[in-house]
């Protein structure tokens, strides 16, 4: 079997690699730039030809990403990593109008390819194009569903959209000979946390339009950067996933980070970082297969280590064989702990075997979609879901919340942890259903999900999720913050020409996250960024007083503190008053910035919780925090 298992580029990259500054010795030649300038000159005639003619929008984004790719690296000196960049554009363009060619008679060739081939889809959180690459058996049949082995890459400094396209064009074989293999872009390098990780699943549905994917054996598998996401995203999600393969990375923040994180840390931002620490989702580990990976001599090994301890913690016995940890006597835990001798920061080839055998046969197992038993934990209802259980509510924010349930003998059984609702599927099924042993009452006639919410210390059944929510605002699955949740959806950004903060965001997600600003809504459920004040955005202006806090062109009151507006400004995200099942997120774009996505990716994780009063002199927070349960 022949695997594209990591590009090659990136096989060896650190999960901590700086930026660098443009070199001039890889900058391309005047002759060069014109020839790529040219050729992505043509592209783009080409592409407006196709959009005026009403082609496929799936097929047209399969084209445009070779056209962003080339013009993207013109636009930015910096992203010629090496001199061989140059003749990657040459080679990415002509690729571009060869699809472009083809698409104009009808025919899209690439889609039957096999081998490893670039694909491409629009983004519903910025209407950008986002590559992802897929490996495609040489007898793939469309009719049968085939694992797929999604990739999570690791950190590579000289990534960008004509180095991981040009992948594609330069490869040679037949790919992998029993299973499909798609490898995530990522929107680079940001340990697919916020739209990284939404590229993620929005890469895997666009393969699975356009492959057959098995649903029941999708594995997961990164190393470094990657091993980090495949922690991450394995773990938030872990329904997903048939197995999940982790190699080195990090699964906490403070220990991993420390050399760099702020001193004094604000007290506002340690519980943010319990929305992306894997460590504290350790057990969720309980509901798929998994494989932790490090090499002895890599202090990445730690990132393994702390999922071990963290199960360990929880009552897990495991066994010492050899390097490697397998747990004992814990038939509901399916997992191991691999340790290469001697190595560093790459696979052994042994434990490499190992990990491969371990997932084959959880692969031709296959995920149960439907098991009888679960076990979940979150910190926040951004990560709710769980085969059939969703936790809808924390009656305390960023503290561990946990839910057990079971299906036994006719009756459904739950045990909860800092929940406040819970909503469970296929209930109607059960004959009684039970919660934290007090036997909640239904009707005779109930739908297929119960929807249960906890008042007075007694859990009461629902007919609909908005019933059991209650009147007014409640933080919920995906309208819970904090300010960057906003990224991870489609939103769009409005403010007064001019505006540092909104020209500052622009760049910085232009250059990171691989999108320009989206400046007008594609549906009327994007989230609204605003900048200004109510005397220069209307839009402001227009919900003012319906926001939590008082903004006059003199004071900001927040927080129980009054600022002066003149030297201060609110930054904050808030359920839109004009659509409440949306977000308004005011005077923020990503709470961090160009030092933390130059520096290690451990560090993007929320500086300023829900709302901030911030220094304009030095866009310093002198005040922050997070609106409670009911946005108050």
């Amino acid at each position: 079997m022949r695997c594209f298992l990591l590009l090659p580029a990136l096989l060896f990259s650190l999960a901590a690699v700086g930026g660098a500054q443009p070199n001039a010795e890889n900058q391309p030649s005047e002759v060069e730039r014109l020839l790529i300038q040219q050729r992505a000159d043509a592209l783009g005639e080409r592409i407006e030809a196709l959009r005026r003619a009403g082609a496929d929008g799936d097929l047209l984004a399969d084209v445009e990403i070779y056209h962003k790719a080339v013009v993207w690296l013109l636009g930015d000196p910096e992203e010629f990593h090496r001199k061989i960049y140059s003749h990657d554009a040459l080679l990415v363009a002509a690729a571009g109008i060869e699809r472009a060619e083809a698409l104009a008679k009808g025919e899209h060739p690439w889609t039957s390819e096999r081998g490893l081939v670039a694909r491409a889809y629009r983004s519903r959180v910025d209407g950008s194009v986002q590559p992802y690459l897929v490996g495609v058996p040489v007898d793939y049949d469309p009719s049968r569903p085939l694992r797929l082995d999604l990739i999570l890459h690791g950190r590579n400094a000289r990534l960008n959209e004509v180095n991981f396209l040009a992948t594609a064009e330069r490869s040679v074989g037949d790919g992998p000979s029993d299973r499909l293999e798609m490898q995530v872009f990522g929107r680079t390098n940001n340990a697919y946390r916020w739209s990284g990780e939404t590229d993620v699943f929005e890469a895997l549905a666009a393969t699975r339009r356009n492959y057959r994917v098995d649903d029941r054996r999708i594995v997961l598998r990164g190393f470094s950067m990657g091993g980090a996401g495949a922690w991450g995203v394995g773990l938030h999600y872990p329904d997903k996933w048939v197995g999940i393969e982790a190699g080195a990375g990090f699964t906490e923040t403070l220990r991993y980070a420390e050399k760099t994180l702020p001193k004094p840390l604000p007290a506002w931002q340690r519980p943010a970082m319990h929305i992306y620490d894997a460590a504290d989702y350790a057990v969720n580990a309980y509901n798929t297969a998994v494989v932790g990976y490090g090499g002895e001599d890599d202090a990445q090994l730690q990132a393994a280590v702390n999922i071990r301890e963290a199960l360990a913690d929880d009552g897990v016995i495991f066994r010492q064989q050899e390097l490697n940890w397998l747990p004992s006597g814990e038939p509901e835990l399916e997992a191991i702990f691999l340790v290469g001798p001697k190595m560093g920061h790459s696979f052994h080839p042994e434990s490499k075997a190992q990990s491969e055998r371990f997932l084959t046969r959880a692969a031709e197992r296959g995920l149960d979609p439907n098991p009888d038993s679960l076990r979940f934990v979150t910190y926040t209802t951004r990560y709710a879901n769980c085969f059939w259980a969703t936790v809808d509510g924390l009656e305390k924010l960023y503290e561990r919340a946990e839910v057990r349930a079971r299906r036994v003998d006719g009756v459904l059984e739950a045990t909860t942890e800092n929940i406040s609702r819970l909503f469970l599927a296929r209930s109607g099924e059960a004959s009684s259903i039970v919660v934290d042993g007090q036997k909640v009452a239904v009707p005779a006639q109930r739908g297929d999900v119960a929807y249960l919410a906890k008042g007075g210390g007694q859990w009461k059944y629902f007919d609909s999720a908005e019933a059991a929510r209650g009147d007014g605002l409640v933080k919920r699955p995906g309208l819970q913050g904090p300010i960057d949740d906003a990224f991870m959806e489609g939103f769009f950004v409005s403010g007064p020409t001019g505006d540092a903060r909104m020209e500052k965001f622009s760049a910085e997600y232009h250059k990171w996250l691989r999108a320009d600003l989206p400046t007008q809504a594609r549906s009327a459920s994007n989230h609204r960024v605003l900048f200004g004040d109510p005397s220069s955005n209307p839009e402001i202006a227009a919900i003012v007083d319906r926001l939590p806090l008082e903004w006059t062109s003199n004071e900001i009151r927040m927080g129980g503190k009054t600022y002066d507006a003149k030297t201060h400004y609110p930054a904050l995200i808030y359920p839109d008053p004009e659509n409440s099942s949306r977000y308004v997120v005011i005077n923020s774009g990503h709470s961090f910035h160009e030092p933390e996505f130059r520096g290690t990716n451990a560090l993007l994780y929320p500086r300023l919780g829900d709302w901030a009063v911030v220094r304009t002199s030095d866009g310093q927070a002198v005040a922050a925090g997070y609106f409670d349960s009911q946005w108050k």
